[in-house]
């Protein structure tokens, strides 16, 4: 073919025209791999192991996974890299399911053996069965199966004594604003009630509870207890356990943990722009929320001796927040900012601000107007109706008087 020829074929690919292959040229046969790899067998060693106290034995799960193009290291959506295992423990014992990442070991990509060894710990007691294999291949084909639905099923059996436990509290119970919090409680064993002294600890927060695999930083007393401080307290997660090596890159992993959240009250601050105002004008009510995380709150009124929400409103960036209102009608009307909770214990108020809407002066204004001063009387400009009345009180009282003189005249 021409030099000619070859550049008026890179062209019409170019934009896209269709050529057919010039003679004595095949089509190369496409060879692409739609399939996912395929789950050959499982192996569990040793599948039956006991474990005492806070000690460790380790288990090692296999699984045999062929595929045309190969199986492939990836990263899931949720962070945790593939080929990897869950096992779930058989119902009948505490529900927990505990996941394996795992790495070629023999073999090819195409048809090996991939691998965990799993430090397994007494509190794992009970039976555990490989519930699900998930693997992807380099055609992004995924692979994720439970092998109980297959004729591969294997089962791990723990026989787990003299097993660790803890206990977890909060001082104070609830945590008032971002104010000092103490984590404090004790690791023990359940068939003794005995405490496990000196034995390292993780204290975590928050995403640190269940990510990025720690180290110890904290020890128990001799009698098992332990005691944090953080001195500014917010409604994060806390954990505090013993940890084990983790089968998951980016996972804690513990022999025992206890974790919850401490209970918040929120402090509210509140003031208004103006504390005195005409009828029928706005007031801004503006203040802060501690802890900041707390999301909404309300204005309320209190109307015959009831709290009642007359504004919602969100809190902004850095605790902040704006709640406008018109009170109605003159007098004193009380407000007050709370976070709202459907526990009592845990609602945030402000104390109570007093908006004074005054009242209208005479003939319904805003009590502005006043009388001229002009040198006369006051009677005089009054209304003439008003001016006869008065007229006729003073006769009343002329006549009064004279009655009293001739009363008084006819003692004598």
């Amino acid at each position: 073919m021409s030099k000619l020829k070859i550049g008026l074929t890179a062209i019409f690919f170019t934009i896209g025209g269709v050529l057919a292959a010039p003679a004595g040229l095949a089509a190369p046969a496409s060879t692409a791999d739609t399939a996912p790899p395929v789950l050959k067998g499982i192996t569990v060693t040793p599948d039956r192991v006991s474990v005492s106290g806070v000690d460790l034995v380790p288990v090692t799960v296999s699984v045999r996974l062929t595929d045309e193009s190969g199986v492939m290291h990836s990263v899931d959506m949720d962070g945790v890299q593939l080929p990897y295992v869950v096992l779930t423990r058989v119902p009948g014992g505490p529900a927990a399911t505990q996941g394996a990442e795992l790495a070629l070991t023999s073999g090819t990509a195409q048809d090996g053996v991939w691998s965990a060894t799993i430090q397994v710990p007494s509190t794992w007691d009970g039976r555990w069965e490989l519930s699900r294999v998930v693997a992807v291949d380099e055609g992004s084909q995924r692979l994720d199966v439970d092998p109980r639905n297959l004729p591969l099923a294997a089962t791990l059996d723990v026989t787990g004594t003299h097993r660790p436990a803890v206990t977890m509290e909060f001082v104070p119970d609830p945590l008032v604003g971002d104010g000092r919090l103490t984590v404090r409680g004790r690791f023990f064993y359940e068939d003794t009630g005995k405490g496990i002294p000196d034995q390292p600890i993780f204290f975590g927060e928050d995403n640190l509870c269940v990510e990025h695999p720690g180290v110890p930083n904290g020890r128990t007393a001799a009698d098992g207890s332990f005691s944090k401080v953080y001195p500014q307290g917010e409604g994060f997660l806390r954990c505090v356990g013993i940890l084990r090596p983790s089968n998951i890159a980016v996972s804690t992993a513990f022999i025992v943990v206890a974790s919850r959240h401490p209970r918040v009250k929120p402090t509210v601050t509140a003031k208004v722009d103006r504390t005195s105002v005409p009828p029928g004008t706005k007031v801004t009510f503006t203040g802060t929320v501690e802890p900041s995380s707390a999301s909404s709150l309300e204005l309320q009124e209190q109307v015959d001796g009831t709290w009642r929400t007359v504004v919602d409103g969100t809190v902004g960036d850095g605790g902040r927040y704006t709640l406008p209102v018109t009170p109605k009608g003159a007098g004193g009307h009380r407000y007050r900012v709370i976070v709202p909770n459907s526990d009592p214990e845990l609602v945030g108020a402000s104390q109570a601000v007093v908006v004074q809407v005054t009242g209208g002066g005479s003939g319904g204004g805003d009590g502005s107007d006043t009388l001229p001063i002009t040198g006369l009387p006051p009677v005089l400009p009054m209304a003439g109706g008003a001016l006869a009345l008065i007229f006729a009180g003073v006769g009343l009282t002329l006549a009064g008087r004279r009655r009293r003189v001739a009363t008084v005249s006819a003692e004598h």
